[in-house]
């Protein structure tokens, strides 16, 4: 009995009974209305819509095939006259020409297949047409003009193929052949050949005649006088695959034109008879709506809301509140189990956390400090150089500048501890270096500044800038030769980011090869060459300041030169970095 109510009171358990519920219900609707409605329903549809098909097919073919044999009669019976025609005298061919006339008359009459008869000869003057009451005055007038034409012969004569033609935005069934330069032909208009198809009074289909580029020729609308919108919207779809996404459609070839009699039908109207089957599916979307909520409701309370607890113990816990626990007991068993997880690795991160935050503070302090210490020394060692020299050399005022240079120069330096110092203190103190080096240098250093606006208050470490003027100095300086150091400063955007950019320039030789790609590439840099240390540190240092492993490159000038670009990121950069200097 344990065992059983430990499950029923599991979240696999209540996961399972709300799914089943949901699955149960979707299940039994698509079964009983798509496989019932659609297999069934609509296969029956299709076949009844294609007997029906066959049986108008048979229709069509028949009015075409009377139409030829009455063409056929027309130009054997008459053959001997139309020869003839030339050589008789006015008074015979207007008699040869009326008894034509009697027979096209004849023929309209008694037929009911073709709406126009015609035999023509321009150049003779002969235009016997006949038209049947299907045809409007104004199609009349329209197709007369066309046969009194020049362009008859081409408009046409179709070489006795049946053929579909356009005249005046009407669509014609057209056959016609020449005989002795007599055009012989019959027109049936497009809509005629669906007179015979009957309004389907349960699925009030519509059919279409398309040629064979699927553009509609003529088409039935047995829908009631109500329907006038759905009529609009009919008439505006010009080819059969307009049809295609609200309707069915169901099509037939009509070999004799090159064309294809259509059977279209709308998709709602194909389940009309579904009466019954809408009822259960009616019935079922009234269960579901009331279900749906009591099931989300048990899902909110066994699930949604434990793991809201716990969110908010988690946020409490990033707040600093080590202390905070879920008081709500009613819930699953294997929600109880992960809160007492949580607040027992909360605890065990809190005593570490307690043990090693301010050691980590203090290692970190101790490693910058460190990579400092690595670069002051080189500044000592150049300027004692300098004096030595200059004392050799007898030259007091050098000298008295020279300690003035230096005493601003050690009062710069001995702030103590890793600083922050201001855009336009690094600025100053490498100018007072650099004219510190024009003392030993004279007239073999020229420097350029410039710096941009916006940027003087900008904090950054200090001896970045020297550093590597220092290193233009040691590299790029020898006597006979102008050192030339460009300093420029701008506030660029990347990324959506603020960022100061340093770009200090030389004009020596350059970093070697290896150098650019270990200080651009490398993610983890060690120091094992006193040649690099400078740059490395700085490296270092940029990165334990900001968090970012690309905010030091550097490059070769062209022709020559050194290129160092640094990114001093602007925001809050004070905050997790050490206290700027006084």
């Amino acid at each position: 009995m344990i065992r059983i109510k430990k499950l029923r009171e599991s979240l696999v358990y209540k996961i399972t009974v709300s799914l089943t519920i949901i699955i149960v219900i979707l299940l039994t609707v698509l079964i009983l209305s798509n496989v019932y409605s659609l297999k069934v329903v609509k296969s029956n549809i299709i076949n009844a819509s294609q007997n029906q098909l066959s049986i108008y097919m048979g229709s069509i073919k028949s009015n075409l095939t009377e139409v030829s044999r009455d063409l056929n009669e027309i130009s054997v019976k008459f053959i001997d006259n139309v020869v003839n025609y030339r050589n008789e005298n006015e008074l015979n061919r207007y008699f040869l020409a009326t008894e034509l006339r009697d027979v096209l008359t004849a023929k309209i009459i008694t037929g009911n297949s073709e709406d126009v008869l015609f035999v023509l000869k321009p150049q003779d003057g002969l235009s016997l047409v006949q038209f049947s009451n299907r045809v409007l005055a104004e199609e009349r007038t329209h197709l007369t003009d066309l046969f009194n034409s020049e362009n008859v012969y081409t408009d046409v004569n179709t070489n006795g193929r049946w053929s579909i033609i356009r005249i005046h935005d009407r669509n014609y069934i057209a056959k016609s052949f020449i005989v002795y330069d007599f055009l012989i032909g019959a027109l049936i208009k497009a809509d005629s050949l669906l007179l015979h198809i009957e309004k389907d009074p349960y699925y009030e289909t519509m059919y279409a005649i398309t040629d064979s580029n699927g553009e509609i020729i003529s088409k039935s609308f047995p829908l009631s006088d109500s329907s006038r919108g759905e009529r609009r919207l009919l008439d505006e779809k010009t080819t059969i695959e307009d049809f295609q996404d609200k309707y069915l459609v169901i099509s037939a070839d009509i070999p004799e034109i090159d064309g294809k009699l259509s059977c279209i039908i709308e998709s709602r109207n194909v389940f009309l008879g579904l009466n019954l089957i809408q009822w259960v599916i009616i019935f079922l979307g009234i269960i579901s709506v009331f279900a749906i909520p009591l099931v989300v409701h048990y899902l909110f309370e066994n699930i949604v809301k434990p793991v809201q607890q716990l969110i908010v113990a988690t946020r409490e816990v990033e707040k600093g509140n080590w202390d905070y626990r879920i008081t709500d007991k009613r819930v699953p068993v294997e929600f109880a189990q992960l809160n007492d997880s949580f607040f027992s690795m909360v605890k065990e991160i809190k005593t570490l956390k307690i043990d090693s935050y301010e050691e980590k503070i203090e290692r970190q302090k101790a490693e910058l400090k460190y990579l400092q210490m690595q670069i002051k020394p080189h500044f000592f060692l150049n300027v004692l150089t300098t004096i030595s020299s200059l004392t050799y050399q007898g030259k007091s005022e050098e000298i008295r500048k020279l300690i003035q240079y230096l005493s601003k120069h050690l009062r710069y330096i001995f702030r103590g501890g890793l600083v922050l110092v201001r855009l336009s203190e690094e600025i100053s103190f490498v100018k007072n270096y650099i004219q510190l080096q024009e003392i030993k240098f004279p007239n073999n250093i020229f420097y350029m500044m410039e710096i941009g606006p916006g940027t003087e208050d900008c904090r950054l470490p200090q001896f970045i800038i020297q550093t590597f003027v220092e290193n233009s100095f040691k590299h790029a300086l020898t006597v006979g030769t102008m050192l030339s150091v460009l300093i420029k400063t701008e506030v660029i955007y990347n990324g959506g980011e603020t960022y100061v950019r340093i770009i200090i320039e030389d004009n020596g030789d350059g970093f070697p090869d290896e150098v650019i790609e270990i200080i651009n590439n490398s993610q983890e840099i060690e120091i094992n060459d006193g040649e690099k240390v400078g740059i490395i540190n700085i490296k270092k240092t940029l990165f334990l300041l900001y968090k970012q492993n690309n905010l030091l490159k550097i490059s070769n000038c062209e022709p020559s030169g050194a290129r160092v670009e640094i990114l001093i990121p602007q925001w809050e950069e004070e905050r997790n970095a050490l206290p700027s200097g006084g």
